[in-house]
């Protein structure tokens, strides 16, 4: 399973977790890893991809054998492990906070703390995971080890429980952990939930929300969790003790909100939440201008003091930059998707233009997408590369604005002149395209939807390029729109029978089109095909013949009608039931 380090990504989620636990459960016996560049891998990859509960998982591990091997030192082992906590705090994993503590415990083993080693290796084993740790086996026997060894020493009793250790740290280490988890953090949501739940455990607080300040609204607002969902939570400025401290920029530190006129009861009233102290600190960006604030609830014990005020304010120098950059990146973005909705709009509309003109051809460019895409899914290609193909696809046609309507509605055969004038059309559709000023990636747009008529064998137009010359979405987009021409009415003809079209296709291989794709595209299962014959009318495709058609395929169709091939009353039926809506639409 494991001896292909280049497919870790073909490797199921269950497995990646039993392989590690068999490294917990391997170096906790052994004293070492013998796969410890597989882990190291492993732990890449997770991070690539934002697995935050296998990353600490990892993470933990490596940080154990880091210490072992003398390559960390105790206290940089320690910042290693907090980071691999707040990964699996972030995501919320027990499982990952399992492994954190099994960590815990053998690096304080190995520097000789016994009495934290076993919190941590208790702590471990009491924790309810539903996946239970081989590994759990290894922590068991050192849990028994330790505790001789303190009865020994008359350091505890058998009866020893759990105490965790003080969550309140130093500013510098809170400082550090958060600047090294938001550093590659864009998401201002996940930014947003990851600083408040840093902020409250090195607070030793019950509650933490960090608020943005939307300038122009003069609104401060979040986003809470609301069980699986986060809600966004909105007041003005001129409400409630962070509402002062965003418009005055005032640390703002009270033993009792009772007591204070600018604490809003309102809200523990509706939310039937008792707040006893808090500590609200402004947000402030490297220009030195309010972003947003910081509020903390509830002291766990006691008061917030000015060393709780210090570690804010060391979070709050990494945090106010990086949650200032990532409300420019959020803004950015949706940017970016207001102008792909723009341009979106501005391909349908050039399509639709088109299809006005003419209402028999009407809708060939959209059902000749949908057949690109198919195509394209089939492939395997990514939903950027498929998202291209879907622009290119509705505008494949539009240099047939350029093209007299007498000659594109014109009843019975072209003449050579005619045909030579409507053959313009693709040159005219990459001069049309090519002065749309638009993002660099519309360039590949512009090649495609101008290449849909270059065949194969180079005899096409308007460039004469052949084979791999030209753009894979171009000979997509050629088999697409060939086949929808030849299956739909036309002014000179009716739509061409099915086996027919078919055996066009089959013949053309090679010639006009890239034999791979033609395979590909009559390898589509009907049932997909039938969505397509039928949009724009209002025929239904009943269920029970959609279990039929999804058994077979175009070349299915082109061999039992063509060639006679058809054998079972199931295949008969395939038949029938793909000619009544392939004919229907006509």
């Amino acid at each position: 399973m494991l001896k292909d380090l280049d497919s870790i990504e073909n490797i199921s989620a269950a497995e990646q977790i039993n392989f590690l636990d068999s490294c917990y459960s391997e170096f906790l016996t052994k004293g070492k890893l013998d796969k410890l560049d597989m882990v190291k891998k492993f732990h890449k990859y997770f991070v690539a991809i934002k697995n935050f509960e296998s990353a600490s998982i990892s993470m933990s591990l490596l940080a154990m054998s880091q210490m072992k091997e003398g390559h960390k030192s105790y206290y940089e082992t320690l910042l290693f492990l907090n980071d691999a906590k707040f990964l699996a705090t972030s995501v919320n994993s027990a499982l990952a906070t399992k492994f954190n503590l099994i960590a815990q415990g053998y690096v304080e083993y190995l520097n000789k703390n016994s009495e934290m080693a076993l919190e941590s290796f208790v702590a471990s084993q009491t924790l309810q995971t539903l996946f239970e740790p081989v590994a759990m086996h290894e922590v068991n026997g050192f849990i028994l080890k330790l505790k001789r060894e303190l009865e020994t020493e008359k350091i505890v009793s058998n009866q020893m429980t759990f105490i965790p250790p003080n969550p309140a740290e130093d500013p510098f280490l809170a400082m550090l952990k958060v600047g090294r988890t938001i550093s590659v953090e864009t998401n201002l949501d996940n930014l947003l939930n990851i600083i408040a739940q840093e902020i409250k455990q090195a607070l030793n607080a019950d509650r933490c929300t960090v608020f943005m300040l939307d300038e122009e609204k003069q609104e401060l607002w979040s986003k809470i969790a609301t069980g699986v969902e986060l809600k966004e939570i909105r007041f003005s400025v001129n409400s409630g003790i962070a509402g002062y401290v965003a418009k005055t920029g005032e640390t703002v530190n009270i033993d009792d909100v009772y007591s204070d006129s600018r604490f809003n009861k309102e809200i523990d009233q509706k939310t039937e939440y008792k707040t006893r102290n808090v500590l609200c600190m402004p947000i402030v960006n490297i220009k030195h201008e309010i972003v947003g604030v910081f509020q903390v609830l509830n002291k766990k014990e006691g008061n917030f003091t000015q060393k709780d005020e210090d570690i804010l304010i060391a979070i709050g120098a990494t945090a106010g930059i990086a949650l200032d950059n990532a409300a420019l990146f959020d803004k950015q973005q949706r940017l970016i998707e207001e102008q792909s909705k723009l341009m979106s709009s501005f391909i349908d509309t050039l399509s639709a233009s088109l299809d006005a003109r003419d209402k028999i051809t009407s809708g060939h460019s959209k059902r000749v997408t949908m057949y690109s895409v198919l195509i394209a899914e089939a492939l395997g290609m990514t939903e950027k590369e498929i998202d291209t193909i879907k622009q290119a696809a509705l505008l494949h046609d539009i240099g047939k604005i350029g093209v007299k309507d007498s000659i594109l509605q014109k009843e019975g055969k072209l003449t050579d002149e005619e045909y030579e004038n409507i053959k313009q059309h693709a040159s005219l559709t990459h001069s049309i395209l090519s002065k749309v000023y638009a993002s660099g990636e519309f360039k590949d747009i512009v090649d495609i939807a101008s290449s849909h008529h270059e065949k194969f064998d180079g005899s096409g137009y308007f460039r004469g390029t052949k084979g791999e010359e030209i753009p894979l979405g171009g000979r997509i987009l050629a088999v697409a729109d060939v086949f929808d021409a030849i299956t739909s009415k036309r002014h000179y003809r009716s739509r061409m029978e099915i086996e027919k079209a078919v055996g066009i296709l089959i013949d053309s291989r090679d010639k006009h089109f890239d034999p791979n794709l033609v395979d590909i595209f009559l390898a589509i299962t009907l049932d997909k095909l039938v969505e397509i014959f039928i949009d724009g009318t209002e025929i239904d495709v009943d269920l029970e013949n959609v279990k039929v058609l999804a058994s077979y395929n175009l070349k299915n169709i082109h061999d039992y009608i063509l060639l006679g091939e058809s054998k079972s009353d199931e295949e008969k039926r395939a038949v029938e039931i793909f000619s009544e809506y392939y004919y229907a639409r006509s």
